[in-house]
């Protein structure tokens, strides 16, 4: 694992990361690390991929991935400072990471500490809004790992891949006494014809 510095501004590396840190053995082709925060993810994973791109939309968080990338010797990534997938055009990856902000609550403006941690009024809208674009970023045959916390009612991200024909498995748990973080990996269906 890399070494990782880590700024009062920008999300530090938790029980979430370290779930979907586990992930990052199945990198591999075009990354994408969305909601980025330190870098720990994306940069983890950029030894067994080609290339990295990192999200987020908290600038110091940028800064942050490229003193990380510096003191690993990281050379294979690019940062992206974006709302979700706005600013990535119509590029497709291989893999996609996301640990987004599942909280319910309200951000205040300016507050790096909710900008990290809070998801929406009922704490999924952030992820929901996210899962929506990722058949049109994702390669085909590609994959997505995904935080979600039973902080807010999962259903709605269960329907939601459902809806978008995407199906998921879970590929670990965290429970905690007043949450429990769940790491899915998510795919798109394929209907196979039956050759004789």
């Amino acid at each position: 694992m890399i070494r990782i510095l880590v700024d009062d501004k920008v999300y530090r590396p938790s029980d979430d990361s370290s779930l979907l840190l586990e992930a990052t053995k199945y990198a591999g082709g075009d990354v994408l690390d969305l909601c980025a925060g330190s870098g720990i993810i994306g940069l983890n994973a950029a030894a067994k991929s080609r290339k990295v791109t990192l999200v987020d939309i908290n600038k110091n968080a940028l800064e942050l991935i490229k003193e990380n990338a510096e003191i690993n010797n990281i050379k294979t990534y690019e940062v992206v400072r974006s709302d979700l997938f706005s600013n990535l055009g119509g590029r497709k990856f291989d893999v996609i990471y996301m640990n987004p902000p599942y909280l319910p609550g309200k951000v205040k403006k300016a507050d790096y500490l909710d900008m990290a941690t809070i998801g929406g009024k009922r704490g999924y809208e952030l992820t929901v809004r996210a899962i929506k674009k990722i058949p049109a970023h994702l390669k085909k045959n590609g994959f997505a790992f995904i935080i979600l916390s039973t902080a807010y009612d999962t259903n709605k991200v269960y329907k939601l891949l459902e809806s978008i024909n995407f199906k998921f498995s879970v590929i670990d748990t965290k429970k905690f006494f007043f949450e429990e973080l769940i790491l899915i990996k998510i795919y798109e269906k394929r209907r196979h014809s039956i050759c004789k």
